[in-house]
Formats: structure tokens, sequence, C-alpha cells
């Protein structure tokens, strides 16, 4: 008996073509998850609550927060237990929404920041969520310093009215 010439290539061609679209398939499945797990789609769940300002810098100044958010985060910071706060630094239409998150263990106390720009022009948008690690300087009456990616920013124990 002989075998087909014909239905042998047909077979090789069919099993490269499935091997093919498997590994395609497999490729996109581990890019999908590297780049979600890189750049989440939304900052996280705060514990503390939130606060608005314009200007997130050595010497930010909030014009508003939920209550008891500010004495939050700063006695978590104090004693460096588990704590998040969302800041929003807002422009006339356009802004940044941050997530300052304390992280205790190690040697010293960790902040994470987390951050995403958002626009209120054409329908609205948001940009990725970016991650920078942040160093705890002090925590005093004036608030939690922390100094991040070379910045120094101050999370203020208070809110200052306008």
């Amino acid at each position: 008996m002989q075998l087909n010439p014909g239905r042998r290539t047909w077979r090789s061609q069919a099993v490269v073509i499935i091997s093919s679209v498997i590994v395609a398939a497999t490729g996109a499945l581990v890019i999908t998850s590297c780049s979600t797990t890189q750049h989440p789609a939304t900052l996280p769940q705060v514990n503390c609550g939130a606060a608005w300002t314009h200007f997130v810098n050595s010497d930010s100044q909030f014009f508003g927060a939920d209550h008891g958010t500010l004495t939050c985060f700063n006695t978590a910071a104090r004693e460096c237990r588990p704590a998040t706060i969302h800041v929003t630094e807002m422009g006339v239409d356009t802004g940044t929404d941050l997530t300052f998150t304390i992280k205790p263990g190690g040697t010293s106390c960790q902040v994470i920041e987390q951050s995403q720009y958002y626009s209120a022009n054409g329908g609205g948008s948001h940009g990725p969520v970016l991650t920078t690690a942040c160093h705890r300087t002090t925590v005093t009456s004036r608030g939690v310093s922390l100094t991040c990616s070379g910045q120094a920013v101050l999370i203020p124990a208070k809110v200052t009215p306008l």
C-alpha cells in the first residue's frame, strides 16, 4: 500500500497552521497579561479618603478634603501603618489623579505613588497609570513629607482655606 504524498502535505500544512495559531494566541495572552500587570487601568481603592489641590509639590496646600482624610493619612505615616489617600491635582479642564499608598515593612516605611492624567476635553479621557516609589522623609504637624522620583512632596496635615 502506497501513501498519498498529497495527503501527507495537506496534513503537514494543517499542523503548521494550527501550531502557528496556538503560538500567536499564547503570545497575545502573555503580552496582554504583562501590560496589565505593569500598567493597571485604574487607581487603587483608598481607605483614608480624598483631597483636592492645584499643585502637589513640597508646599502643597489642599483646598478640600473628605472628613478625617488628612488625619488618617498623617497618623498612618507616623506609625507606618497601611493607608491610601487619593489626591486630585486640578487644572481648568485637565489634571492628575494620584494615590499615595503606605506599605509598612523592610527597614523603612515604603510609600507608592500612582498617578493618572485626565482630561475633560472632547468627552473625557484618561492616561495610563504610572507608578513611582517614594521615601517618607518626615512626618510633622505640617504633614507628611515624601521624596518621589527626586521630587519633594508634602501631604499637608490640614486643609488651607482659599
